[in-house]
């Protein structure tokens, strides 16, 4: 038995210590009407910019989105009402290599195809640096649906 404690505690830092082979994002959206109201995904009011999925967007200075790609997976969140508010998010798993990239979102309809900025705007992305091992929080975003007449 006094052997065992030795080899438990071993086995409890090596199985509780996680390798991180990058670092992660997480992002929060809410959805605005042109109206200024807020707005569930899937809201009538919408008609047919309701919102299915958000895709994040990873893009390197030589213009490579890392989502797109395959470089990065789990980039696509499924946009639904989850902590009790108008608030929405997704969190990527660490797998981002460290470096500075440009981090946005893309609404995707039903059909999974992405708005125009005609219908649905969002904010440009953003410059962010990612370290391995961190999660970088990117703050809530404000989508702008344009309501249907």
């Amino acid at each position: 038995m006094r052997h065992l404690l030795p080899l438990l505690v071993l086995l409890t830092l090596i199985l509780g210590c996680k390798e991180y082979s990058g670092g992660a994002v997480e992002i929060a959206w809410v959805i605005r009407g042109d109206d200024q109201h807020a707005y569930e995904c899937d809201s009538p009011k919408l008609g047919e910019n309701q919102i299915a999925k958000v895709r994040l967007i990873i893009l390197t200075e030589e213009g490579e989105d890392l989502c797109e790609s395959g470089r990065v997976s789990n980039c696509e969140f499924v946009c639904e009402r989850t902590f009790g508010s108008s608030t929405h998010r997704g969190v990527t798993p660490f797998t981002i290599p460290e470096g500075e990239y440009y981090i946005g979102l893309v609404p995707l309809s039903i059909q999974g195809i992405p708005f125009p900025q005609s219908q649905i705007q969002t904010p440009q992305p953003m410059l962010s640096t990612i370290t391995r091992g961190n999660l970088t929080f990117m703050g809530v975003w404000q989508l702008v649906v344009k309501l249907q007449e």
